[in-house]
């Protein structure tokens, strides 16, 4: 949508820029059709009633608009005399002091010099055009009975102009002049656009045989439809940008619809819900078509699968539940009739141990199959968590006594959250369990909780030899042990925090690792809190 609204944008400017140089041609040919007319009847004889007669007679209407304004200039004189002018004011006197702008020259089309006109710096043969054109006036012209003598009109210190030796006191040939070149008996035409009032004028400058004539046109006058155009385009351009966006952002709405609609569906997909499926739609692209259908045919397969998995997890678990229960039954039965402090009493012990471990690990899977399943929280009911936490500190202290680790806590009273108290237990014990677990003799674990806001935070901290960096991200995982646990001075089978985190999770909780300064370890605990 960007892209299509910067190319509108980019093709209007391109387009108005070639609009305005083609009116900028198109004035300088206008201009050039005046300058080059008036230029022909321009000769030493001329006043200024015979050339403003021939303004009037030709450029009346335009003149009188304040579209046009013409000069007519004699340049055999010190700064090119004015012979006649019409339209002209003093503000563009006082820009153009010598007939020529004061701007560099910005030529939209020079043409190329008339046929027969000699190059610049010769003179050209007799006749019109040539050097010797007005030494006499035609016979046709001359008017003895009312017309003064041109020494009169022009001043006695005039020379004749006789041919390319008039020319040699004349400023320099070439770039070097001020703004134009020297004439030589050919044609020079110069563009120009000058500011005159604060109005955008485009002048001509046309010399030829020593005379000149200055003509310019209003910009906005000679072409009233342009400032309408420019509006045109400039309230165009950003609406046909905006209905482009518009188009392209409802053609891209109904595009990424079917899109959205499996993003949806697939963010709700969890344990709980594998069943989801996208749903279909006929008048889709056909492609999104065939994705849809290759994703549910995904989620049919993940659902077996999973289903597949917790089942024979839970029927394996259930199932060793009678044959341990039936083992632990004998072996208490075998050690109440052995001999005390025989071999047998000692082998009995040790496999009495072993079932207990095993008949742990029994129990911890199948809530961890609950819990993938959904189904870990039975219950939810008020649990009014500050007496639960005390009673838990209580088990913690026996716990620190025995392995000879100092213990303290500290509960904010009046906590309570909504859920299952025996499972809060059963994690928070787990907790402090590994904080006594992995500490050394003379060490120490704390408790604390608080509530802050909506939320109640739990915090379990034990010194020891703290967890390795490269251990944090996995110290969540299913059977998971740090090396430092791997001993068998230390009794565990890495399911403790795998399971405290899926119980925090299902009272709508979280259980972190917090980042600790020196060999400690810190667990927090955030559960949502219920009002009292």
């Amino acid at each position: 949508m960007l892209v299509s609204g910067l190319a509108i944008a980019v093709l209007g400017i391109v387009s108005w820029r070639l609009m305005i140089r083609a009116v900028l041609e198109s004035t300088d040919v206008r201009l050039e059709g005046v300058a080059s007319r008036l230029i022909r009847d321009v000769n030493p004889w001329s006043d200024e009633e015979a050339m403003t007669e021939l303004f009037d007679a030709n450029h009346r209407e335009e003149l009188e608009s304040g579209r046009l304004a013409i000069s007519a200039r004699d340049y055999f004189e010190e700064g090119g005399r004015v012979i006649a002018s019409s339209g002209w004011s003093d503000a563009m006197e006082a820009a153009l002091p010598d007939g020529f702008p004061e701007l560099d020259p910005d030529p939209v089309r020079r043409p190329e010099p008339r046929r027969g006109v000699p190059p610049r710096g010769r003179p050209g043969p007799p006749g019109p055009g040539g050097p010797d054109d007005f030494r006499e006036p035609p016979p046709e012209n001359r008017r003895e009975d009312d017309r003064p003598p041109p020494e009169e009109r022009r001043g006695d210190d005039r020379p004749p102009p006789a041919g390319p030796e008039a020319f040699e006191d004349r400023p320099p040939e070439g770039p070097d002049g001020p703004g134009r070149a020297p004439i030589h008996g050919n044609r020079v035409i110069e563009y120009s656009d000058v500011v005159v009032g604060g109005e955008t004028w485009r002048f001509i400058s046309v010399q030829e045989r020593g005379f000149g004539i200055l003509a310019g046109l209003h910009f906005a006058r000679a072409n009233p439809g342009l400032e309408e155009l420019r509006r045109s385009f400039f309230l165009g351009i950003p609406l046909a940008a905006l209905l482009a966006g518009l188009g392209g952002w409802l053609v891209a709405e109904r595009a990424m619809r079917p899109l959205r609609r499996i993003t949806d569906t697939a963010r709700r997909v969890s344990v709980e819900a594998l069943d989801a499926r996208m749903p279909g739609d006929p008048h889709s692209d056909p492609e999104i078509a065939k994705l849809t259908a290759v994703l549910n045919a995904m989620m049919e397969r993940i659902e077996t699968a999973f289903a597949h998995a917790n089942r024979f997890s839970a029927d394996v678990s259930h199932e060793l539940k009678t044959p341990i229960a039936v083992m632990q039954a004998e072996i208490e039965t075998a050690l109440r009739e052995c001999s005390p402090g025989g071999r047998e009493e000692s082998a009995l012990l040790v496999l009495q141990g072993e079932l207990g471990r095993l008949k742990s690990i029994i129990s911890s899977l199948l809530m961890l199959s609950r819990a993938d399943v959904g189904h870990l929280i039975q219950k939810r009911e008020p649990v009014a968590l500050s007496d639960e936490l005390a009673v838990i500190a209580e088990d913690a202290e026996i716990l620190c006594d025995q392995a000879e680790v100092a213990f303290a806590a500290d509960i904010a009273p009046g906590l309570g959250v909504t859920g299952d108290a025996v499972l809060l237990r059963q994690a928070l014990l787990n907790l402090l369990g590994n904080g006594v677990k992995f500490n050394t003799k003379g060490g120490y674990v704390r408790m604390r909780a608080w509530r802050q806001g909506d939320q109640i935070h739990i915090e379990v901290e034990n010194s020891g030899s703290g967890i390795a960096e490269e251990d944090r991200e996995k110290i969540f995982e299913r059977f998971f042990r740090g090396d430092r646990s791997r001993s068998r001075d230390v009794d565990g089978f890495g399911l403790g925090l795998s399971l405290a985190k899926v119980i925090v999770e299902g009272h709508g909780g979280r259980l972190s690792l917090q980042e600790t300064v020196g060999e400690t370890t810190c667990f927090v605990v955030t559960l949502p809190a219920r009002d009292p």
